[in-house]
């Protein structure tokens, strides 16, 4: 298994992005992420101090990031999506 690669899919600006089993999942700004276990959500975001587009990266498992969970990002963290 160790050389399994999951599936990718992104959005843009507000989309919604959600991948499987060892996934990368990638939006936009304002946009959500999930992915299934062992997988990757990313988020672009405006930082205003750098004056730029950033893109924070979380790993399912790491730092409360669960499964199969909506994520957006707020104030400079991934936030759980309350349906």
């Amino acid at each position: 298994d160790a050389g399994h690669v999951g599936g990718t899919s992104t959005s843009g600006y507000g989309g919604t992005s959600t991948s499987g089993y060892r996934g990368t999942s990638t939006s936009g700004d304002g946009g959500t992420s999930t992915s299934g276990d062992r997988g990757i959500i990313q988020i672009k975001w405006w930082d205003d101090k750098a004056g730029r587009y950033r893109i924070t990266t979380g790993y399912v498992g790491e730092d409360g990031i669960e499964a199969n969970t909506k994520y957006h990002f707020v104030d400079t963290k991934f936030v759980r999506v309350n349906a």
